[in-house]
C-alpha cells in the first residue's frame, strides 16, 4: 500500500477512507455510522504519467527559452530558471502566468541555471554567467549576492532543511560548496580533481538535502548518485546500468519524504527507493529532450514538475 487517507465529519456520522495502491488504483470506502454504503469499497483508477505540458518556445509571458531549474514556492506556484530568457518565471500549478523577475544590475546578463527557495520564501538563484548566487525576495528585489570568490562553474543549488545552509555543486571545481543564507562561505567537499573514487565527483550537477541532512549529488560523468552525511562524509553511491532504470548522466534530483529519489537524465526521469530502482516516470512517447530541473509538489498523489530544456517547456507528471 502506498498510503491511507481518512476523513471524518465533525459529529462522526460518516467516514471516507482512501487507500492508495502501487498498481495505480485507489480503494475508496465510505461508511455511515459503522455501516459501509452499498457499492463499497469502490476501486478507482488513478491517472499516472504525463498530465500537462506548460509553455512553448519564446520570450513572451508563459513561454520559455532553455528552462533549467524549477522549484515550488510558499504559494505552491512553480518558479523556473528561464535560462536563455535571463529571468525567473512564476506560474501556478495549473499553468497560469503570474510573474517574471529580471535582474539587470550585474556586469554580465543574469543567467539562472537553478533555483532554490528557503523556508522564508527567499529565492536563491544560481547565476552562472556572473558566477554567483543571487538572493532575492518574492517581488524580485535583490537582497544580496555571494559566491563570486569561490564558484568556478556552478550548476545546482539546494537548501538544507536541517540548518538552512545553501549547497552549490561547482562543476568546474568538482565539489560541493556550502554557504550560510547570509552568504558566508563555510566549506567545500568532494575532490577538486575529478575521479571515480568515493570522495570524488566528476562534473556534479543537481543537489538535494534530506530532512536528516544527507546530501544527494547527481555525479554527472560518473553516472551515479553520490550520498554524503550531514558532516560531508561519503556514505554510498548508487546507479542503475540496465533497462528502464539506466542512469545516463544524471542531472536534476529531488527527494520525496526522505523515501524516494527522483532523477532526470538526458532523456528520461527515474525514481529510486533509497538506492534501489523503482520505476521510470516518463515514457518514450512523452518526448523528453534534455530534462534538467525537477521539483515535487505536495499533492497526493505527488506531482513531478520537470524542465524539459530542449523542448522549451515544463512537463508535469503524476506519480
Amino acid at each position: 500500500m502506498e498510503g491511507i487517507n481518512v476523513a471524518d465529519n465533525r459529529d462522526g456520522t460518516y467516514r471516507v477512507t482512501v487507500v492508495g495502491q502501487l498498481d495505480g488504483k485507489c480503494q475508496v470506502t465510505m461508511t455511515i455510522g459503522d455501516r459501509p454504503i452499498p457499492g463499497c469499497p469502490a476501486i478507482i483508477p488513478v491517472i499516472k504519467g504525463l498530465v500537462k505540458t506548460i509553455g512553448s518556445e519564446g520570450s513572451a509571458e508563459g513561454q520559455y527559452n532553455k528552462p533549467w531549474g524549477v522549484a515550488i514556492n510558499k504559494d505552491r506556484d512553480i518558479v523556473t530558471a528561464d535560462r536563455e530568457n535571463n529571468r525567473l518565471q512564476i506560474i501556478t500549478r495549473e499553468g497560469k502566468f503570474k510573474k517574471i523577475m529580471k535582474f539587470k544590475q550585474f556586469k554580465k546578463p543574469f543567467s539562472p541555471r537553478d533555483i532554490a527557495i528557503s523556508s522564508d520564501n527567499t529565492y536563491y538563484s544560481l547565476d552562472d554567467n556572473n558566477k554567483q548566487i543571487v538572493a532575492s525576495d518574492e517581488n524580485g528585489h535583490v537582497i544580496r549576492c555571494f559566491g563570486q570568490n569561490e564558484l568556478k562553474d556552478p550548476y545546482g543549488i539546494g537548501i538544507s532543511p536541517v540548518n538552512g545552509n545553501v549547497y552549490v555543486t561547482d562543476c568546474g571545481g568538482n565539489c560541493v560548496r556550502v554557504y550560510t543564507q547570509h552568504g558566508k562561505y563555510l566549506r567545500s567537499f568532494g575532490s577538486y580533481m575529478y575521479g571515480e573514487g568515493q570522495e570524488q565527483l566528476n562534473n556534479p550537477w543537481g543537489v538535494v538535502i534530506s530532512t536528516t541532512g544527507m546530501v544527494f549529488v547527481a555525479d554527472w560523468l560518473n553516472q551515479r548518485i553520490h550520498v554524503f552525511n550531514a558532516h560531508d562524509q561519503y556514505l554510498y553511491s548508487f546507479d542503475c546500468q540496465s533497462g528502464d532504470g539506466k542512469m545516463r548522466c544524471p542531472m536534476g534530483i529531488a527527494i520525496e519524504n526522505d523515501k524516494y529519489i527522483y532523477v532526470t537524465t538526458g532523456s528520461s526521469m527515474l525514481k529510486f527507493g533509497s538506492s534501489k530502482f523503482v520505476c521510470r516516470i516518463d515514457s518514450d512517447s512523452d518526448g523528453l529532450n534534455y530534462p534538467v530541473g525537477i521539483a515535487l509538489t505536495d499533492d497526493v498523489p505527488c506531482r513531478v514538475v520537470v524542465a524539459d530544456t530542449n523542448n522549451h517547456c515544463l512537463k508535469m507528471f503524476v506519480q
